[in-house]
């Protein structure tokens, strides 16, 4: 049973992981401000979420650190950016 949560917690932080930066993107679309802030956001964090993927397939350690960090690294400071503009 422990196993299932934790598989469904994973479930949920990774898709909200694809979705928040696809959200960041449309409103910067549609209020006409820095869309392209957005969109290197969009293509830092799935980069990031392809290879933490690739880690997981791999059963690769190092690649789902690599991967999770590139996502949190272009996630957050584009949001602080963001923020700050």
């Amino acid at each position: 049973m422990v196993s299932r949560t934790a598989s469904q917690f994973t479930t949920i932080l990774l898709g909200l992981g694809i979705l928040v930066p696809w959200l960041c993107f449309v409103m910067s679309i549609v209020s006409g401000t820095h869309w392209w802030l957005a969109a290197l956001n969009l293509f830092g964090t799935h980069a990031g979420l392809l290879v933490m993927l690739r880690g997981y397939r791999d059963d690769n350690r190092a690649l789902k650190r690599w991967g999770t960090g590139t996502h949190a690294t272009t996630m957050l400071p584009c949001l602080v950016v963001a923020q700050m503009l």
